[in-house]
């Protein structure tokens, strides 16, 4: 683990009198907190600051020798901007784990949820002012509207630059490193030519190291009785005419679902998500939008006749009373509903939340036979098995970022710090040594045998008692590299006893593979016409709604016309910009050798 020195900021910080002056708590991030701790005055390798008044420092340190800060009772506010929520203890302040990382540095972190939309809540935050410490909220990069917005806020001068401070926190210092986050999303989204030299973003929910690539498990599920009463091997279906075919003959079949009501054939989760799960074998095995023809000229996805016919195929879907209508503008309340109850006979996304929605309603234990099974997983246009296609490091991610109304950024960075070192990571995802969880013969926490037997029985009630204790949540939108896998041998608690048996096998089939070199659109912001062209070439609501039009259409002929109409806008809008951008792109892409598409 690298060894920094804290920043000197620190050190302006105890003598404005941030400090508390009191013993160092002692002990381990496994212990459970103690109340009476003598301080601790030895210095480690990562020793910090002097001050100028020559007063003694107070910190904690933890037991691999990382040194922190101590606070004065720091209470700070996160917003985790997702809409949906964001599942905390009832005592946020008092619970074991806030109670331990405060007797350690002093610092308390409170969780804010959001039930609208994250465009929204960004611009209602940033137009009242009130802001609280940190944001967490999706910072997708490129041309995404949340990205947009928070870049604004940086340009206006609403956020902390953390590039100075952030070196001086080892154990989230390599949140900006390539491999962590790819070259383009460093040198184009978080190094935004406007920010002037400034960083105000950190990375989260980033792998630390190749085997802590978090793999999401995206496809299509089918309730199992379905395949089975149809006769239909899921694992054989492997494009999307043959889940088309497989789909029919369910909805002719007249399945009901767990309370005798008729169902629906297939439906996505919130707004659409993830309706391109059911298209897959349209696509190429490639990580942009971008196409280099045999000519040399490069050509994008979406003025292509692979985009019209996806698209049509999701007509179809529609059309013929297949895929839910519904689904394009639902609540994730209203998708788990209907796949809790099994009324919805296929869905997709990711396949832990097909599963947590029937466990939910109690589906996955009183139906065993309806449980969601995987299909395929469905090829690539070419054939190739479907992977889970990484960047060198994440090309966009959820991130956290201090608005200027943070009331102590020391104290924030502190914490984020310490529950990302191995010490605090361990405490807040399993508790307590010898209370929640054990050590195993390779010096790995596992939740003990009691928990364990009892979240294999009931992992929803298993949780909430948990992090009732403040055990497990606080981790979900604040690690940042994450090292879980290499650090404990498992991405969770309970994985490698608990972790849903369909879930782990079907991650087995849908692997993550690296692609090493740079990527093209890396290069794109660099066009001199970019950021006027990319306001209505890259608007995802108004692909949508041309998207959404054809998909109600009434004929196969008028849906078509409709996304052609798309193509033209994109093609012909603004003297034919985006064309004269492609040409540009084109020549671009012989300036090196290890452009990647």
């Amino acid at each position: 683990m690298k060894k920094k020195v804290i920043s000197l900021l620190l050190a302006a910080a105890m003598i404005t009198g941030t400090l508390s002056g009191c013993g160092k708590s002692g002990g381990s991030g496994d212990a459970a907190p103690k109340k009476d701790t003598a301080s601790e005055t030895s210095a480690t390798e990562n020793s910090g600051p002097s001050t100028d008044t020559g007063a003694e420092a107070d910190f904690y340190v933890d037991e691999d020798g990382n040194k922190y800060q101590k606070f004065d009772d720091v209470k700070l506010k996160m917003l985790v901007c997702w809409n949906g929520g964001y599942n905390t203890a009832s005592d946020q302040y008092n619970n074991d784990v806030a109670a331990a990382i405060r007797e350690k540095i002093g610092v308390t972190v409170e969780f804010e949820e959001v039930m609208m939309s994250e465009s929204e809540k960004l611009n209602l935050m940033f137009a009242s002012g009130d802001m609280p410490d940190m944001v967490n909220a999706p910072f997708w990069g490129g041309n995404s509207g949340e990205t947009a917005i928070i870049k604004k806020a940086g340009i206006e001068g609403r956020l902390i630059d953390i590039k100075d401070m952030l070196p001086n926190y080892p154990n989230i210092a390599d949140a900006w490193d390539i491999g962590v986050v790819s070259r383009k999303y460093l040198e184009n989204d978080i190094d935004d030519p406007n920010n002037n030299g400034a960083r105000y973003i950190l990375p989260t929910e980033v792998a630390g190291s190749a085997e802590d690539i978090t793999l999401w498990a995206y496809g299509v599920f089918v309730r199992g009785d379905v395949a089975k009463t149809l006769g239909v091997d899921p694992s054989t279906v492997k494009t999307s005419e043959q889940l088309y075919d497989f789909m029919v003959k369910a909805r002719d079949y007249g399945f009901k679902d767990v309370n005798g009501n008729d169902c629906i054939v297939a439906t996505t989760f919130h707004n659409g998500w993830n309706y391109s799960d059911f298209i897959q074998s349209f696509k190429t095995k490639k990580l942009t939008d971008y196409i280099m023809a045999e000519d040399g000229k490069l050509n994008f996805y979406k003025l292509t006749d692979d985009w019209i016919n996806e698209n049509l195929f999701i007509w179809k879907m529609v059309h013929e009373n297949i895929l839910d209508k519904e689904c394009f503008k639902t609540s994730d309340d209203r998708a788990k509903e209907k796949v809790g109850n099994g009324t919805a006979l296929f869905t997709c996304a990711q396949y832990n939340v097909t599963i947590e929605a029937t466990k939910q309603t109690g589906l996955y234990d009183s139906n065993p036979e309806m449980r969601y099974i995987p299909i395929g997983p469905i090829n690539y246009k070419d054939g190739s098995p479907l992977k889970q296609l990484e960047p060198e490091g994440r090309n966009g991610s959820p991130a956290i970022f201090f608005p200027n109304t943070c009331s102590n950024i020391e104290a924030a960075l502190t914490w984020l710090d310490y529950v990302n070192s191995k010490e605090g990571m361990k405490l807040v995802c399993y508790g307590f040594e010898g209370d929640t969880y054990e050590i195993n013969d390779e010096g790995q926490p596992r939740m003990n045998a009691e928990l364990t037997e009892r979240y294999l029985a009931d992992s929803e009630n298993v949780n909430k008692e948990l992090r009732e204790r403040g055990i497990n949540y606080m981790q979900q939108r604040t690690y940042v590299a994450r090292k879980n896998f290499s650090w404990f041998g498992e991405s969770s608690p309970f994985d490698s006893e608990g972790m849903d048996p369909y879930l782990a096998d079907y991650k087995k089939l849908r692997p993550a593979e690296v692609i090493p070199g740079y990527s093209i659109d890396a290069i794109a912001p660099n066009f001199d016409k970019y950021q006027e062209m990319a306001e209505w070439t890259f608007d995802g609501d108004k692909e949508n709604t041309y998207k959404e039009r054809a998909f109600f259409a009434d004929s196969e002929e008028e849906a078509r016309k409709i996304l052609e109409e798309y193509q033209t806008y994109l093609s012909t809008n603004d003297g034919g910009l985006f064309l004269e951008f492609l040409e540009w792109m084109s020549e671009q892409s012989t300036t090196r050798d290890d452009f990647i598409y």
